[in-house]
């Protein structure tokens, strides 16, 4: 495992990190515990068991109820929070090799729609929050250290103007033609963290073959 210098300037350089049969032997939320604070989000555990489903399968308010086991598209998580967590971690429990997690780092998009137009466009959640409809930025500074935080989900998140919806359709074009890293997890262990405020992620088509894919995550506040 790389030190805990090396893990921050991971994250810190590309946003993400891969450790490879990190801590086999342990459950997964003892492995997480080895890696940060983990983040309680309501209504979620601690450490959430992914599994493919048919979307007949899955509550309507996920990613598997909208998409099943086809492309889930790229995003960050809980965009539609007024703050999403920082980091979260997937968690190899039962690998595939061929389905993977595809990553994007937000500067690629954010280069080519450009910063002050992508400050410009409010968006707000499909469903209201706390009954009312809250506007949030797609790209806003943070309070605590300034720098720039992303927040992208095609499914969750609509455009509240009409300017801001003209916006995302050339957001929707740029990210369709953006080559990603592909990451697979396959051994028992292996985990990628990501950087939520800067990293999109999404998953590659699930085979039937491949069903049996078992990845477990859990949300931080802080990585180590």
């Amino acid at each position: 495992m790389p030190t805990t210098s090396e893990l921050s300037k991971q994250l810190s350089t590309h946003g993400f990190a891969v450790l490879r049969r990190f801590e086999p032997t342990l459950s997964s939320s003892e492995a997480f515990a080895c890696l940060g604070v983990v983040d309680k989000v309501e209504g979620l555990n601690p450490v959430q068991s992914l599994r493919p489903c048919r979307v007949d399968e899955a509550p309507p308010n996920t990613y598997s109820g909208n998409f099943g086991t086809a492309d889930f598209p790229l995003h960050t998580d809980l965009a539609h929070w007024a703050m999403p967590p920082r980091y979260f971690a997937l968690r190899c429990v039962r690998g595939a090799s061929d389905v993977a997690t595809r990553i994007l780092d937000a500067n690629a998009l954010i280069t080519k729609i450009g910063v002050d137009v992508m400050r410009r466009i409010l968006v707000q959640p499909r469903r209201p929050m706390c009954n009312g409809k809250q506007l949030l930025h797609l790209l806003e500074r943070t309070a605590d250290s300034g720098e720039f935080m992303l927040r992208w989900d095609s499914v969750y998140l609509r455009a509240a103007t009409n300017s801001s919806k003209r916006i995302l359709a050339d957001v929707l074009d740029v990210l369709s033609s953006i080559s990603t890293t592909n990451v697979i997890l396959i051994d028992t262990g292996d985990t990628l963290i990501i950087d939520n405020w800067h990293i999109l992620h999404g998953r590659t088509p699930t085979p039937e073959h491949a069903w049996m894919r078992h990845i477990d995550r859990s949300y931080f506040k802080e990585i180590w």
